[in-house]
C-alpha cells in the first residue's frame, strides 16, 4: 500500500524507496504489485466505519491508506461473499496505491515526460495467475490533476 505525497515526511519508508528508485536509480518501470489471500485487505475489510474495532496501533494506521478502496468495494458489492470482497479489494488497493504514486511530485514529472510508465499487477498466488494493467495518462494535463 502506498500511502498518498505528504510533505510532513509521513509513511516515509515507501516514499523514500519510490524517489530513491525515480530520482537515482532512474528506473523506467514502476511496479505495484498485490496478491491474494492478503492480510492486510482482510484488515482493511473487516474494520468497522465507527473504529468500533480497532485492533492495533500501527497496521491499522497503515491500511487505512486505502480506506476509499474498501469503501469502494463495500459499496459496489455488498452482495457478494466476504472472500470476493477481498479478492476485489487486493486489486483496487492496487489502483488506490497507483493514483497515491501519482501524487508524488517526481513521479508526476517523469511521467510527463515520458521517462517513467508506472503498471499494476496481481499475483493469485492459489491459482497461480499474474494479472498486470498499465497506467495511462498520454496527456500533461490529466496530471495536473494530481498536484
Amino acid at each position: 500500500m502506498v500511502p498518498p505525497y505528504s510533505s510532513e515526511k509521513a509513511c516515509s519508508s515507501a516514499a523514500s524507496a519510490m524517489e530513491f528508485a525515480v530520482l537515482f536509480l532512474k528506473v523506467k518501470h514502476l511496479v505495484v504489485i498485490g496478491h491474494s489471500q492478503c492480510g492486510a485487505v482482510r484488515a482493511l475489510m473487516g474494520m468497522e466505519d465507527d473504529g468500533s474495532n480497532a485492533f492495533s496501533e500501527f497496521i491499522e494506521d497503515w491500511v487505512l491508506i486505502s480506506k476509499g478502496a474498501s469503501k469502494k468495494v463495500k459499496d459496489m458489492h455488498r452482495s457478494s461473499p466476504f472472500e470476493e470482497q477481498c479478492t476485489s479489494c487486493e486489486k483496487e488497493v492496487i489502483n488506490t496505491s497507483l493514483l497515491n504514486c501519482l501524487s508524488y511530485p517526481f513521479v508526476r514529472q517523469r511521467m510527463a515526460s515520458g521517462e517513467l510508465t508506472l503498471h499494476g499487477g496481481y499475483y493469485d498466488f492459489i491459482n497461480n495467475q499474474f494479472e498486470s494493467w498499465d497506467v495511462d495518462l498520454s496527456c500533461t494535463s490529466s496530471l495536473d490533476k494530481f498536484q
